[in-house]
Formats: C-alpha cells, sequence, structure tokens
C-alpha cells in the first residue's frame, strides 16, 4: 500500500488507459439498458498537477502534455479531449489551461447516466476518504474501502448484469501477476457476461507476452491486448510502457482504438523500439 498515483498522475500509462476506457464506455452505451461499472482500485479521483508529487517527477509532461500539445488531438482522441476539459474549463489547443487529472472514477462518474451504477474500490485509508470528497454524494455511485482483488469475488455478478470491471492494481508485490490472474478469473466465473479491462506494466516483453497469453488461455473467452511502449521493453528495470487486456471486447472495438494508438506512438514513443499493437489473443467465438 506504499504506491500513490498523485506522483504518476497523467503519465503514458494513464494516457493509453483512459482513452481505452472511454471508448469501452461509450460501447456499452450504445443501448440504452443499464451497466454496472467496477473500479477495483480507484486511487483518490482527481489529481492535482501543480502538488508537489506530481511536479516531483513530472511523468505527465510526457504524456498528456506530450498528446495536447498536437492540435490534432481533439479531433483523434475527441472523447478524452472532451473530458479533460470538462475537469478543466481553461483548457486551450496545446494544453495551455490544464491544472487537474481526472482519474478513472472520475472518467467513469461523468460517463454515467441515470440507470447507470458505479462501484469503486480503494484500499488507502487515506486515499479512500479523499476519493469519497473528490466524488461526491451521488446515488449511483457506491465508495467502498476494500482490497479491490477480493471485491472481485464478493461483489460480482454485479446488478445490473451488464458492464465493466476496470482493474488497476499497483504492481508492488512479487506475486501481483500471480494473484491478479486469481482474481480475475475468480470475477470473470462469477460473472461471464462481464467486460473486464486489466491495466498492466510493460517491462520485459516476453514475461508479459507469458502472462496475458496464460490468462487469456484459462479465461477460454474473447481476449485482446491493447499496448504502448515508448522503447524497446528489454529492461526489467524499468518502466517501458502499458497495456490493457480486454476480456469480453465490444464488438469492433479495434478498429475504433487503431486510429488513436497510430497517434498516440507518434507523439509518446521516445526512444527507437518503441511502438504500438492490438494483438488479439483468444478470438470471437
Amino acid at each position: 500500500m506504499n504506491y500513490r498515483h498523485a506522483f504518476h498522475a497523467g503519465n503514458v500509462g494513464d494516457v493509453l488507459k483512459h482513452v481505452v476506457l472511454l471508448e469501452l464506455l461509450h460501447a456499452l452505451h450504445r443501448k440504452p439498458s443499464p451497466v454496472h461499472l467496477l473500479d477495483t482500485h480507484a486511487g483518490i479521483g482527481v489529481y492535482d498537477l501543480a502538488s508537489d508529487e506530481a511536479q516531483r517527477g513530472g511523468e505527465y509532461r510526457f504524456g498528456i502534455g506530450a498528446v495536447l500539445a498536437d492540435p490534432a488531438a481533439q479531433r483523434v482522441l475527441a472523447r478524452y479531449v472532451a473530458a479533460l476539459r470538462a475537469l478543466n474549463p481553461d483548457l486551450a489547443p496545446g494544453g495551455a489551461g490544464l491544472r487537474r487529472y481526472p482519474g478513472s472514477p472520475w472518467l467513469l462518474k461523468q460517463g454515467l447516466r441515470e440507470q447507470d451504477r458505479l462501484t469503486l474500490c480503494e484500499l488507502h485509508p487515506q486515499d479512500a476518504e479523499t476519493l469519497k470528497a473528490n466524488i461526491g454524494r451521488d446515488p449511483r455511485v457506491a465508495v467502498h474501502h476494500r482490497d479491490g482483488f477480493a471485491a472481485l469475488k464478493a461483489l460480482l455478478p454485479p446488478t445490473p448484469r451488464r458492464g465493466l470491471a476496470l482493474i488497476d492494481p499497483a504492481y508492488e508485490a512479487k506475486d501481483e501477476f500471480v494473484v491478479l490472474t486469481k482474481a480475475v478469473l475468480a470475477g470473470l466465473q462469477r460473472w461471464p457476461v462481464g467486460q473486464f479491462a486489466i491495466w498492466y506494466p510493460i517491462k520485459e516483453q516476453k514475461t508479459v507476452d507469458a502472462w496475458k497469453t496464460e490468462l487469456a488461455r484459462q479465461a477460454q473467452t474473447e481476449t485482446i491486448a491493447v499496448e504502448l511502449t515508448i522503447r524497446a521493453a528489454k529492461n526489467a528495470r524499468q518502466m517501458n510502457g502499458s497495456g490493457l487486456l480486454l476480456i469480453n471486447p465490444p464488438w469492433q472495438i479495434e478498429q475504433t482504438l487503431q486510429p488513436m494508438l497510430d497517434f498516440l506512438k507518434g507523439r509518446l514513443v521516445r526512444e527507437p523500439g518503441g511502438g504500438a499493437r492490438i494483438q488479439t489473443l483468444v478470438k470471437a467465438a
């Protein structure tokens, strides 16, 4: 529980995660029937980019800062930029006026319809309290101070049954991928019709490929991976990129995401060997 996302808000991993998340939510909303959204490792919901934590690492400058520097972002990433502007009314082309960065709880709440429901889980006690303050009172939203992995068993299947679980742990523990795999499979067993979006860091590509291939094999349902690396993923001691494993993804989401991924590749790759891809691990039946 040492991880605090305030140091990393708006970085390259956040950009990829939130661009994809908003498109998943949009796909769910093509139908008028209600959805239930679960964020297992929610954080505090909103981050101040002028804070000491954000300024210390300055990771947002190479993430959201680099994206907004290109005027084309407003066209290619329309939903994402619109969400940023909703939180930052003074946001101008080029990124001027960006002061706060939305975490996934804020984005999910912003997209809720009257008939939808949102459950947020955060284990860190101080962050859980901050999350409640940032999200505010809303009868459609429930905030739980609890372990997100345990929530995949305790809170699933949700009501309504259609929906999405976003899983974004800190990856602090050595066995995090093992624990994650067990939790995802348990959640999928209880909620086979649910969509699952699992964010993961990419340090050494071969290790990550082996993990996601095995998880997809055990899941035995349609699974794709959306990845962006800023350099060759060969050094296990540094963050080289990130990805989202999408289980039961929406129809044709690959076609929707590909131009966005191409744009992010052009803005965010920093060194030779970096790149972006959408990989099919298990095809739809």
